[in-house]
Parts: C-alpha cells; sequence; structure tokens
C-alpha cells in the first residue's frame, strides 16, 4: 500500500507541477467552493497555498470580505494548531511553509479546507504522507472540504484505517460529496 501511495504522490506532483493553465482552474474552484452551502459557516481553517497546490489567497480574501473568521494552519512538533488570522505577517514555519504568528487557540472551526495530492469519488485524500490533516481531523465535527484540480481526482485512493475521508472535494469542474 506504501509503495501505490508513493507512486501516485510522485505522479500527482509532476502532473501538478506542468499544469499550464492554474489561474483559470484556480477561478473554477473558487466559483464552485463558494456556490457550496457549508461555506455560511462562520469559521474556517485554510491552508496556506505552498508550490503547485490549488491557490488560497484569493479564498482566504473573499472569506474576510464576507466577515468570516479565518485560521490557518501552524505545525507544532506532531500536530498542527489553529491560529486566527487577522492580516499579521507569515513566516516560513515546517517544511517551508508560510505560517501565521501569534497564539494557537483550541477551537473546533465549522469548515476545514485542505490541500491534497489526489482524491477519489468516495472522498478518500491522499495527502503528503506526514498525517498531519488525519491527525487534526480526529475526534473532530467539522467539514472537511479539499481543494484540487480535476486531474487529480483519481479511480481510487489507496486508504488505510487512518486515513480520514473527506465530506467533499471541490475541483474547477464539480463538487464531489461523500456518500
Amino acid at each position: 500500500m506504501t509503495m501505490q501511495k508513493q507512486q501516485l504522490r510522485a505522479r500527482m506532483k509532476a502532473l501538478r507541477a506542468a499544469c499550464e493553465d492554474r489561474r483559470a482552474r484556480d477561478n473554477g474552484i473558487f466559483e464552485n467552493l463558494f456556490s457550496q452551502p457549508f461555506m455560511n459557516a462562520e469559521t474556517f481553517f485554510v491552508y496556506v497555498s505552498f508550490g503547485s497546490e490549488a491557490d488560497t489567497r484569493r479564498i482566504i480574501e473573499e472569506l474576510f470580505k464576507r466577515g468570516k473568521t479565518v485560521f490557518l494552519p501552524r505545525v507544532a512538533g506532531q500536530r498542527m494548531q489553529c491560529v486566527r488570522y487577522v492580516g499579521q505577517a507569515l513566516e516560513k514555519g515546517a517544511f517551508g511553509i508560510m505560517e501565521p504568528q501569534g497564539d494557537a487557540e483550541e477551537i473546533v472551526p465549522d469548515v476545514c479546507l485542505t490541500p491534497l495530492l489526489a482524491a477519489d469519488r468516495r472522498c478518500a485524500r491522499l495527502g503528503y504522507g506526514g498525517g498531519y490533516y488525519d491527525r487534526f481531523f480526529m475526534d473532530k465535527q467539522l467539514c472537511k472540504v479539499g481543494l484540487a484540480y480535476s486531474f487529480q481526482i483519481v479511480n481510487e485512493v489507496p486508504a488505510e484505517p487512518t486515513d480520514v475521508f473527506l465530506d467533499a472535494v471541490v475541483t474547477e469542474r464539480e463538487v464531489l460529496y461523500r456518500r
């Protein structure tokens, strides 16, 4: 199983890196995302896009415009913390990903927008292999939403018992909901 996951991760990273029309795809994700009922929630935990991930900068700006409360992730050891984002400076954190400064809060946000390398129609998610989001999701009642380009949707993501399925996956072409 691990070898399957490693091969799929490598393939998806290569496909994403080669993606030419990212801006148009990001616009489609933005439009599809903000048409969903779960976007009426009040608190959002949003990843800071990194490298070739689906972009979240415009999403965060729009959440602010709509008066929503936004939290960004910060890695502390093996866990992710929720840090309220109010426009403060970001600094390079674990894995070179930009993270917010400020105190972490013990909060369960209504909606978590999560990065991924691949997903399937069951809303199984393939992440980067660190298990940070799976651990973050444990024992929390929140809406888990993956953002992806349509070519990241595969027939089947190899899933292990510790893998947490998403509630929805939003691409530029469609929105998948877990059955």
